[in-house]
């Protein structure tokens, strides 16, 4: 696995990104800027004279299009235009404050389950919360989905948080000399989105949906490596986790519920929670959510 040492410096992990500027122009204006410094754009009917630009219509636009760009270099405006419109976006939606979040041993105070002090349940848009750090569901090559349409987590983490996720995901990937293992994690800044890093972690993927041991250790490894690279970052004290290897990854639902909670509760048992004081499983649907409550109230140590 790459160490952080190999790659910290080359993506600036450490620097602090640079709040946008007030600028007196519009979205429309600025977005002019913006779409006109993406050289590569797939989709070039969508212009700003071209739609109705309501704030939705605005960001989708934007996020349209940086979902779709190859990582590279852009124009300093341009860059300064794109950082304006997402903080703007960013701005507009709502705010969910990871660390006040109802812990799972007040939501079910006789559940068994070992860290429920410093785990908590919530639904809703990564993009609204605030958390040191969000896990991203990755791609082996870490560049991100290239479907914009694609409802999916890495969609709403490289579209909110910017191009230069991605720019940083391609140095890694540069670095390292080839795809990420499954169950293997490396770490961005989050730039635009409310988090302050980027988890991103490649999990399995079954072809036949018969779940193996192999299967089972590498989405294990996946939460514990994000957790153990949050860890040696030293100032993440919240993670948050989508359903890893679920959906169309086909994961049975309840196995991988299981295997995310024993492996969070394994975690925070061994290394304690100085540092990594809470864990969020970020939860999108009702089943998903009625699945959790279940695994939870049920809870008996393997």
């Amino acid at each position: 696995m790459l160490p952080l040492s190999a790659y910290r410096e080359a993506i600036n992990l450490d620097e602090p990104f640079p709040a946008p500027i007030d600028d007196p122009r519009s979205d429309v204006d600025l977005l002019r800027i913006a779409l006109g410094g993406l050289p590569e754009r797939r989709y070039p009917d969508i212009t700003p004279d071209h739609a109705i630009f309501t704030d939705k219509g605005l960001a989708f636009a934007l996020r349209y299009e940086l979902v779709l760009r190859s990582p590279g270099p852009f124009d300093e405006d341009v860059a300064e235009s794109i950082n304006i419109l997402l903080a703007r976006h960013s701005a507009r939606m709502g705010r969910t404050t990871g660390p006040n979040l109802m812990r799972v041993s007040e939501m079910l105070p006789r559940s068994d389950y070992g860290a429920a002090r410093n785990v908590a349940m919530w639904r809703g848009d990564v993009r609204e919360l605030v958390a040191d750090a969000v896990v991203n569901a990755a791609m082996p090559n870490l560049l991100g989905c290239t479907d914009p349409m694609h409802p999916c987590i890495d969609n709403y983490i490289q579209g909110q948080g910017g191009p230069w996720i991605r720019n940083d995901c391609a140095i890694i990937h540069d670095i390292q000399g080839h795809d990420d293992e499954v169950g293997h994690a490396k770490i961005t800044r989050g730039y635009r989105l409310p988090a302050k890093y980027v988890l991103h972690t490649v999990s399995p993927h079954l072809e036949n949906g018969k779940v193996t041991e192999a299967d089972r250790a590498a989405l294990a490894s996946c939460y514990t490596s994000c957790l153990d690279l949050a860890l040696e970052k030293g100032d993440i004290h919240s993670v948050s986790f989508c359903a890893l290897s679920t959906g169309k990854n086909n994961f049975p639902f309840a196995e991988a519920t299981r295997i995310a909670l024993d492996s969070v509760d394994r975690w925070l048992q061994y290394h304690g929670t100085d540092v990594i004081e809470l864990v969020i499983f970020n939860i999108f649907e009702d089943e998903d959510a009625e699945g959790y409550m279940h695994a939870l109230n049920n809870w008996v140590e393997d």
